[in-house]
């Protein structure tokens, strides 16, 4: 299946491609009924404020510190699928300036986003009572299946290169899809990162049960979201998924909005959602 769609990216144009990714994500999420959804846990838009949120000199400092300890166990890999500088910096950030004491990310991936979020709470840890980062893959990224560990250039597994950075101890891997885990929780986090690229049909359902696991005054970040479903650049790929997703629970009267991460180059996939 990854193989057939590895080609048909080849034979059309970006435009077609997103065009038709678009049309299958739609079809697949109108077949979802609807869901729904509580907002409480969730802060006003008015609240939000990036440049507040990032613009402390000592979280900008910690962060140079992070990105260079990281660098050295995390080298960049072009085509593995990694989050970007921008979104790095913006999470580390993140997570420095709320410091929650427990949160879930959903898609491990290479483990760059997880490296950060680790790097920041290590920077307000406690003996006592250390903040815990639980991170969720549909496969065990500390051994993958062969094709994962090629797809996503896995050289070095997560768990390894948390121990180099001294911060193992505050990261917990589960093996389980987004929907299987959430199932259940409730309340039981500070904050939470979504970051799978999952179809617009699986960002609705798992949009209502993320929110019941986020603790009141929590927040979500979310990657993959695409304003607009448009890509970032000329002749890139979108993933529509997350913006689908969003905008039809707006439609459906729920008071949800994606406000996204804005970077100089204006090319961050990153959004939290709050309520207007």
């Amino acid at each position: 299946m990854r193989t057939m769609k590895r080609m048909v990216r080849r034979l059309l144009p970006a435009r077609v491609y997103n065009a038709l990714r678009r049309a299958v994500h739609t079809r697949r999420l109108n077949r979802v009924p609807a869901i729904a959804v509580n907002l409480d846990s969730l802060p006003r838009a008015a609240e939000i404020s990036f440049p507040e949120m990032l613009g402390d000199d000592d979280i900008a400092a910690g962060y140079k510190r992070a990105r260079s300890a990281i660098d050295k166990v995390l080298p960049d890999v072009p085509g593995s699928h990694s989050i970007g500088r921008e979104e790095r910096r913006a999470i580390y950030g993140l997570i420095r300036h709320f410091q929650p004491r427990s949160v879930l990310e959903i898609g491990t991936n290479r483990g760059a986003s997880t490296l950060h979020i680790a790097m920041a709470m290590r920077e307000y840890r406690n003996g006592n009572a250390a903040p815990q980062l639980i991170t969720v893959d549909l496969f065990d990224v500390n051994n993958p299946p062969v094709a994962e560990a090629k797809r996503y250039c896995l050289s070095t597994p997560p768990y390894e290169m948390l121990a180099r950075l001294n911060c193992a101890d505050l990261v917990e891997f589960v093996v389980a899809s987004s929907l299987n885990y959430l199932v259940g929780r409730e309340a039981e986090f500070d904050f939470i990162f979504v970051d799978h690229g999952a179809s617009a049909d699986v960002v609705y359902q798992d949009i209502p049960l993320v929110l019941t696991a986020l603790r009141p005054g929590g927040h979500l970040l979310m990657n993959s979201y695409f304003p607009d479903g448009k890509p970032l650049g000329a002749g890139g790929i979108a993933l529509p998924g997350a913006w689908l997703a969003v905008r039809r629970l707006h439609r459906e009267g729920v008071g949800l909005v994606a406000l996204p991460y804005p970077t100089a180059t204006g090319g961050s996939s990153l959004a939290i959602l709050a309520r207007d």
